[in-house]
């Protein structure tokens, strides 16, 4: 396990990385429903689909986004998303004056509920974009799910896929696997994003959620 140490320095530099805190508002993600593919793919879609200052405000606002049930289709008349998922099951809205989406969370509750217990054990995505070099970088998120609700699980990853795209971590046609796992393992060596909150089960202690790494190292740690 990583030390409390490790785990208070990873979450010191994204403090630092956010940067002053403008104060533009949390985003918005409506979800009709939940399937892991095709929410981790939407986040990697907003998040590269926002402009150079949306993305600056958000990553300033630490990526915090509002969880909210609902159908898409029947929010584009009256409340336009800015972005869709393809499979049209979930609606994202760009931060904005908390006033700007009052009316989206007084029509709509927040998700709540459990993990589903039948979360694929890997799934495969690639950073939308047009990537700078060909193939694009491998990359592997361990994401542990011991303990995790729907709501939890979802901060979690929206955090750390948001915020490895707008870093630069993760690029334009990078390919990135999740691995779901009940704890994230210690590594042999320092992950490139490394997703750390407060630990439910020890509120005193730090937890790794997400662990974003190379999959060559990953793949060599494995074996070793």
């Amino acid at each position: 396990m990583f030390t409390q140490r490790q785990l208070r320095a990873a979450l010191d530099a994204r403090i630092r990385a956010a940067g002053p805190r403008p104060g533009h508002g949390p985003a918005v993600a409506v979800l009709r429903d939940f399937d892991a593919r095709s929410f981790a793919r939407s986040v990697l879609d907003f998040a590269s689909w926002l402009s150079p200052a949306a993305r600056a405000n958000w990553q300033g606002d630490f990526t915090r986004t509002v969880f909210l049930a609902g159908n898409p289709r029947n929010l584009a008349v009256r409340l336009p998303p800015s972005l869709v998922s393809p499979d049209g099951h979930i609606a994202w809205y760009a931060g904005g004056p908390r006033q700007a989406r009052r009316e989206l969370r007084l029509l709509l509750r927040a998700i709540e509920g459990e993990l589903p217990p039948t979360l694929p054990g890997a799934v495969t995505l690639t950073v939308p974009g047009a990537p700078a070099a060909v193939p694009g970088h491998r990359w592997r998120a361990t994401v542990a799910t011991d303990g995790l609700s729907l709501p939890q699980y979802l901060v979690h990853v929206n955090h750390a896929l948001a915020e490895s795209v707008l870093t630069g971590i993760l690029a334009p046609g990078d390919e990135l696997t999740l691995h779901h796992t009940p704890d994230v393992p210690e590594l042999p060596f320092a992950p490139a994003y490394l997703r750390v909150h407060q630990d439910m089960r020890d509120p005193e202690r730090l937890r790794a959620f997400v662990a974003l790494t190379d999959d060559r190292q990953q793949g060599a740690a494995d074996r070793g």
